[in-house]
């Protein structure tokens, strides 16, 4: 049996989760706001305003494309990692690869250098979006794959999520801060354009130490069995995934709630900026509130996890999320009723969902991972890069699904020379709503106990 990985270890790999926060918070929270910009911010329009059949935008094309392209790479990294034979392990060199061109493809995604409305502005931000997907997937593919085979145990493997998701929800609130190290730049004199990208560079920086230090963490042959690969050709390994009616179960409610969560990470700003009318330099305290709250809920999440089940938290955090998308079409309306408390009104807001924050960054990997695990044991046969893909590649849908969403309705009732209209951010929370709440009924039919009770029943059995 192979050792046991040292928590000190344990702690370094998750360092790669600072870094997933930051470029998840560039792309998430503020993509849409550089290249899509109100009249508030200052930014200039890079990118063309046309709109394709009248209210696709290039900023939804060019996210779709990425996506597309994107797609082709999650299988196949997911078989070359499964079926690798490398000296030093099946994960661990695709990280060390792979880091590096991660971190840069973020940046310069930021760094468009032609004129403004520039198609070429497009086509470079286009490219670059293509290759971080691209480096995403070679990066957590390999390295999400490896958590099993490196925490057998269930139960220390909810606590590992819980410090991976402190690490991301901790880098996150860094990225939401974006917004006064913004501020605080323009005032020294920085255009708006450049004290963003100032702010991404330094970001960047950050993160790529976090990469090579998770990457190099330990040596994988130390801490993983002797594994059963994978024989089979890769369309025929994802047709088995998708026989575990379980997995397809939860990943469907997966689906629907990261495309709820994505609504929100994408649209939040303007939430807070337009329907709130908090001001720009403010708005990252509403999401600090989120997040300050959202880490010190994770020892309650993580013991109700293991005292009840995994699934229960997830219906829950279901449950207020669609409340609160529900509230935000009247997000306007409500701020009225109190004048000059806008800020407070958000910071509401921000506690509230503390909660879906939560649960939703720490349990569904976990539950991942136990199918995973449960798989190998009853099958025999170590898929767990496969598994691993059709997780990555539900995130990259949810985060598509809501980039192109977000980005089209925005549009909605937009006045001429603007890209962004009120009415458009307030249907942006309706369209978030109805996803949240087919995530609640889908959850539902999961069965989680199930999945435990088989992995300690062969657990004990290989004992």
């Amino acid at each position: 049996m192979s050792a046991a990985l040292p928590k000190r270890k344990m702690y370094r790999y998750c360092l790669a989760d600072i870094a997933k926060g930051l470029f998840t918070g560039m792309i998430s929270n503020y993509l849409l706001y550089f290249f899509q910009p109100t009249a508030k911010s200052g930014l200039p329009l890079l990118l063309p305003q046309n709109k394709l059949l009248g209210f696709i935008t290039i900023m939804a094309l060019v996210t779709a494309l990425g996506k597309i392209v994107d797609a082709v790479t999650d299988p196949i990294v997911a078989s070359l990692s499964d079926k690798c034979k490398h000296k030093d392990g099946r994960r661990m060199p695709f990280l060390r690869y792979a880091a590096i061109p991660y971190a840069l493809s973020v940046l310069l995604i930021f760094y468009a250098p032609f004129a403004e409305g520039s198609v070429a502005n497009a086509v470079w931000v286009g490219f670059f979006l293509i290759a971080y997907y691209a480096a995403y997937t070679f990066f957590f593919i390999p390295r999400n794959a490896l958590v099993p085979e490196i925490i057998p145990d269930a139960k220390v493997r909810v606590g590992y999520y819980g410090i991976s998701t402190v690490f991301f929800m901790g880098s996150s609130s860094f990225m939401y801060a974006a917004t006064m190290f913004v501020n605080m730049l323009k005032n020294a004199g920085l255009s708006p354009l450049w004290a963003w990208r100032t702010v991404f560079t330094v970001f960047a920086a950050i993160g790529i130490t976090c990469l090579l230090l998770s990457a190099y963490a330990f040596n994988e042959k130390d801490y993983v069995n002797e594994n059963t690969k994978p024989k089979e050709s890769m369309i025929k390994s994802f047709a088995l995934v998708f026989k575990n009616k379980n997995f397809v179960i939860f990943s469907l409610g997966d689906l629907f709630s990261g495309v709820s969560m994505a609504f929100f990470q994408t649209a939040m700003l303007y939430y807070i900026t337009m329907l709130l009318n908090v001001p720009e330099s403010q708005s990252f305290l509403v999401m600090l509130a989120a997040i300050a709250v959202a880490i010190c809920l994770f020892p309650l999440i993580i013991r109700l996890s293991r005292k009840y089940n995994k699934k229960l938290p997830l219906i829950i955090a279901s449950v207020v999320f669609t409340v609160v998308f529900g509230l935000i079409y009247f997000g306007d309306k409500i701020a009225a009723l109190a004048p000059g408390n806008e800020l407070f009104i958000g910071l509401g807001m921000g506690v509230i969902v503390a909660f879906p924050f939560a649960a939703i960054n720490i349990l569904p990997q976990s539950v991942i991972s136990d199918i995973i695990q449960c798989d190998s044991l009853v099958s025999g046969v170590n898929r767990e890069g496969i598994f691993s893909a059709v997780k990555t590649f539900i995130e990259k849908i949810a985060s598509a699904v809501a980039m192109m969403g977000v980005s089209s309705i925005l549009a909605v009732g937009a006045l001429s020379g603007e890209s962004v209209g009120l009415q458009g951010v307030k249907l942006t929370g309706v369209f978030a709503g109805i996803f949240s709440l087919l995530s609640l009924i889908v959850f539902a039919f999961y069965n989680d106990k199930k999945v435990t009770a088989t992995i300690e029943k062969y657990r004990k059995e290989n004992k």
